[in-house]
């Protein structure tokens, strides 16, 4: 949580202090894997005979039962044959075309992106394109309040709220000559992607307004320098905001459906001068994602903790499971394990085939959700593509670092409302800034150069520990209003929780021994980053080519 002396070069992974952790979490890894096998056989076992819930457990490879309650992922898992045909057609043609010009690929993304959308939304597809061309005609405006970005905020938002409240809108709402219309909605329902759809709205119009009104200055990136940081930065010639340009960005194949996200300077600029990009990289992406999916596909046939946290099979089968706060807070961790596997894959895979397109976006998962000890560093690595997308559209124009306790409440309620129109969400973005606000206190205060003599003191790194521990705790509860209990249940869980001192005291130890490890693990990376080029650490860190 709080940044630690970094001038010893020598590790402690080797000390007898972190063997102690290790046998912690060793003996907690363990515990949690037995006991959520054995809690999944029972639900197994408990849903075998009720038709009402069975489906919601299928039978899976070897015989084995195979939770597929989560829609998301039963979706995608269904599709994945579809879309790895759809993706060896569009990068075949696509490499094909590229040989023509950078023109050409344009005009290639612009003209499949239109017919994939087509086929995802058929008549549908109406809506979205509408409101993509009213946003191309904004931007374009001679009217400077209706192309300036609080504008483009205002509309593109209200777009976004209204769709929500209407559930995508019918054509026979319009008119009831056209209700016949309103049979072909496609396999995917338009409203469903447009939240993405509107963050592309939103960087092109304010990109080309920047760019525009010379708040940027276009000049080529510099090979030393082409990391996509840069090319998000570096505004373009006038000439590149163009309506071709402009839906082959909305509307690109391997990113519409589910992301990553891109800003419209960065796609742009590839389009134009592809980055450069090493065929093994690209191979090993492939590979890693690969035992990515062989890890989800074992977890959802062994842990059926997705299925019992959604459809709360505790209150249904209380007599057969008996759950403890322990497995109450086993089924958190679980719930968010599996969706953090599951939005890995996604994510990856559509990142995957815009890199065999040649075009590189943002990694979203940067760690894996139990390496992080801090509310800040844990949203970083979180669908990080959209945190990046937040820090320059919404975080920087809004004061940036110098109302930084303000922007985060705003910028949270923007996530919620951006996420879905649920007072649960809203809920969980504020109390999420709720213990947000006090982290950043701290980690200011603790910066300070009056506190240099106390960062040097022994003991220094240990409250650092506990204060990771606690908000790592923190997560875990935000995380089990969110998910599993719910607002109501919170208070009966933490009576069941004072009830159970062991259990209280067993996750203190093991978030403790965790969180020293992190330290260990973040303290390493820096001496690495620092050996490897010392005048660019910080820029390093924060580039986003994510070779992980």
């Amino acid at each position: 949580m709080i940044k630690q002396d970094q001038t010893k070069s020598q590790h402690r992974f080797r000390s007898a202090e972190f063997c102690v952790y290790y046998v912690a979490i060793a003996a907690a890894a363990w515990k949690f894997v037995w006991r959520g096998r054995q809690l999944s056989s029972q639900v197994s076992t408990a849903v075998e005979h009720d038709r009402h819930w069975k489906y919601r457990l299928q039978p899976g490879f070897f015989g084995l039962t195979q939770d597929l309650s989560d829609i998301q992922w039963r979706v995608f898992r269904e599709g994945l044959p579809y879309a790895a045909g759809a993706m060896l057609v569009f990068t075949t043609l696509s490499r094909a075309v590229q040989y023509v010009g950078p023109k050409a690929h344009a005009y290639y993304c612009f003209a499949f992106g239109l017919c994939f959308v087509g086929y995802l939304h058929q008549a549908s597809i109406v809506f979205p394109l509408t409101l993509t061309l009213a946003n191309f005609c904004m931007a374009e405006s001679k009217k400077p309040w209706l192309s300036r970005p609080a504008a483009i905020w205002v509309i593109n938002c209200a777009a976004l709220l209204v769709t929500r409240m209407i559930h995508g809108g019918t054509f026979g709402s319009i008119s009831t000559s056209l209700i016949f219309l309103d049979a072909y909605k496609g396999p995917l329902q338009w409203q469903t992607s447009y939240n993405l759809v509107a963050l592309r709205h939103i960087s092109f119009a304010v990109d080309k307004h920047w760019s525009s009104n010379q708040l940027a200055v276009w000049e080529p990136v510099r090979a030393q320098h082409d990391t996509l940081k840069a090319r998000q930065k570096t505004s373009l010639p006038a000439s590149a905001y163009n309506l071709i340009t402009y839906l082959a960005y909305v509307y690109y194949p391997p990113l519409y459906i589910a992301g990553p996200i891109c800003t419209f300077n960065s796609f742009a600029s590839q389009l134009r001068v592809p980055m450069r990009l090493q065929h093994k990289y690209v191979f090993l992406y492939a590979g890693r994602l690969a035992c990515a999916i062989l890890l989800m596909e074992t977890m959802s046939h062994s842990l059926y903790f997705n299925s019992i946290a959604k459809h709360k099979l505790w209150q249904r089968y209380g007599a057969q499971l008996r759950l403890s706060a322990a497995d109450m807070g086993m089924i958190s961790f679980w719930v968010l394990m599996f969706m953090w596997l599951k939005f890995l894959v996604i994510w990856r895979f559509f990142r995957m085939w815009a890199l065999v397109d040649g075009i590189q976006v943002p990694e979203n998962m940067l760690r894996c959700i139990c390496n992080n000890y801090d509310i800040e560093g844990f949203w970083k690595g979180w669908h990080a593509s959209y945190n990046l997308w937040l820090v320059r559209y919404m975080y920087v124009p809004l004061g940036g670092s110098s109302t930084r306790l303000l922007n985060v409440w705003l910028i949270f309620t923007f996530v919620a409302l951006w996420h879905d129109l649920e007072w649960r969400l809203i809920g969980w973005a504020w109390l999420t800034c709720v213990f947000f606000t006090p982290e950043m206190m701290l980690k200011k205060a603790a910066m300070q150069t009056s506190m240099a003599p106390m960062r040097a003191k022994w003991f220094y790194r240990h409250l650092c520990a506990l204060a990771g521990c606690i908000n790592m705790i923190v997560l875990m509860g935000v995380n089990l209003v969110g998910f599993v209990v719910g607002a109501h249940g919170i208070l009966p869980f933490l009576q069941r929780c004072l009830l159970e001192p062991l259990f209280m005291l067993a996750t203190f130890i093991v978030c403790f021994s965790a969180v020293q490890i992190m330290f260990e693990i973040r303290s390493l990376e820096q001496r690495r980053q620092a050996a490897v080029q010392p005048s660019s650490m910080h820029s390093q860190a924060v580039t986003q080519t994510a070779h992980i």
